[in-house]
């Protein structure tokens, strides 16, 4: 591993003095310089098939079922029948409401359609923690379950909650990287706003948000794991592993 760091850094030295060299170097870009060659290669040199089995392990340890039931028939949600609207009792999370639209720049002038739309605060937060290992920098990703993915499980950011189960809400964990992670001994690389899809999530929007983590690495649970953007790379282009949450914040680097 000493001597990739090694190549790592020598790649980087080199690409930087050229940066320098035709005068366009900014030290605001650095993190781009570095997703660049990050990007270049596995500098890590894990064999990639151990963590595709590290994924699949994963996916065939899930014992989750999803069972369809009446709409009335969910605990703790309710639909107001008079104002048209399905809720959660506790009037957090999100309501789902119906939308009449009419536009004359599409495929027909008006449609109706349910709209999902986040109740009590602006969106939530996709968070993506970057740490060197070994000279190398890792990103830390979550195999995370969501009862709609496809193939049940893909490769989700550190954090990824709303507002209202970052507040427990719903009575159960905060998310384990909140405190480990984001509390202290790190800087803000990244942090946007950015809108999520307007044809079926009403004025949605999530915070992104990237730091640079220089404390003791470990891992919060054995669906995370710490990957190089070169694997990440490599799984995006595999077609349904990366879920849309980290396709995005990968987006800002």
């Amino acid at each position: 591993m000493k001597v990739q760091k090694n190549k790592f850094n020598k790649v980087k030295k080199e690409y930087f003095f050229f940066l320098k060299k035709e005068k366009i170097f900014k030290k605001s870009n650095i993190f781009f310089y570095e997703n660049t060659i990050e990007k270049m290669d596995n500098w890590s040199k894990v064999d990639f098939k151990k963590t595709i089995r590290w994924y699949e392990r994963i996916r065939k340890s899930n014992k989750a079922k999803v069972k369809n039931i009446h709409l009335e028939k969910m605990k703790k949600w309710t639909y107001d029948k008079k104002k048209g609207v399905l809720y959660h009792n506790s009037g957090k999370f999100f309501h789902i409401e119906g939308k009449r639209i009419t536009n004359s720049d599409r495929e027909v002038d008006n449609w109706d359609q349910p709209f999902i739309k986040q109740v009590g605060y602006n969106g939530g937060i996709i968070g993506l923690v970057r740490s060197n290992i070994n000279g190398i920098p890792h990103y830390l990703v979550d195999a995370k379950y969501e009862p709609g993915n496809y193939n049940q499980i893909q490769i989700s950011p550190s954090l990824q909650a709303t507002y209202s189960n970052l507040n427990r809400v719903h009575l159960g964990q905060k998310p384990k990287v909140v405190k480990k992670y984001f509390s202290k001994n790190f800087k803000t690389i990244r942090k946007f706003w950015v809108t999520e899809d307007g044809g079926r999530l009403y004025l949605k929007r999530n915070l992104h948000w990237i730091i640079q983590y220089n404390g003791k690495i470990n891992i919060p649970g054995k669906t995370y794991r710490w990957l190089t953007l070169w694997e990440l790379d490599k799984f995006i282009k595999m077609g349904h592993f990366v879920g849309p949450h980290l396709r995005s914040i990968l987006s800002l680097v």
